[in-house]
């Protein structure tokens, strides 16, 4: 609508403002302002047109940071899924990360060949959803102590309560490579 009222009083193309304005609604909105003045850039082909994109996008993005965040991270949010905010909250940050390894509780792993009684002892007694699973019996690399363990892989407790579910149990112990 600017680029037809100022139409006759300037040389600008109608569509350089339908650009500019594409241009500031992708950067008020997910600020992603280098790489949209480059994608906008190769658009145009224009060099000339490079300053004037570049005010524009910083302007949104300004705008944009006043009202509300990104639209990615309003998605993560509706999403529900767990995001590290770039500012933490005032109480947090004296928090260490050595701090919250110590609240939470030590990580329980399952040997290759387990017993039944132990997995259904393990899924009482834990919150885990994920458990890893090793082998106790390694000889060490050079360098390494007595007693490493080796990690085989992890096995997550829907799969292991639907092992016991369906009693898909061997009876003789056997190891599965």
């Amino acid at each position: 609508m600017l680029g037809i009222a100022m139409g006759p009083y300037t040389k600008i193309d109608q569509g350089l403002y339908a650009v500019l304005g594409t241009a500031s609604l992708m950067a008020g909105s997910m600020r992603m302002t280098v790489s949209f003045c480059v994608i906008f850039f190769e658009l145009a082909n224009n060099l000339l047109l490079l300053p004037i994109t570049m005010l524009v996008l910083l302007i949104a993005k300004t705008v944009g940071y006043c009202f509300n965040p990104n639209i990615y991270e309003i998605i993560l949010e509706l999403k529900g899924l767990p995001f590290l905010d770039a500012h933490p909250e005032p109480q947090m940050r004296n928090i260490t990360v050595g701090e919250l390894a110590d609240v939470k509780p030590a990580v329980v792993t399952l040997s290759c060949i387990e017993k039944v009684g132990r997995i259904v002892e393990v899924l009482k007694n834990t919150t885990h959803n994920g458990f890893p699973v090793v082998d106790e019996g390694v000889v060490p690399p050079m360098g390494l102590p007595n007693g490493a363990t080796e990690l085989h892989g992890l096995v997550i407790r829907a799969h292991r309560i639907l092992v016991l579910k369906k009693k898909w149990i061997l009876q003789e112990r056997r190891r599965t490579e």
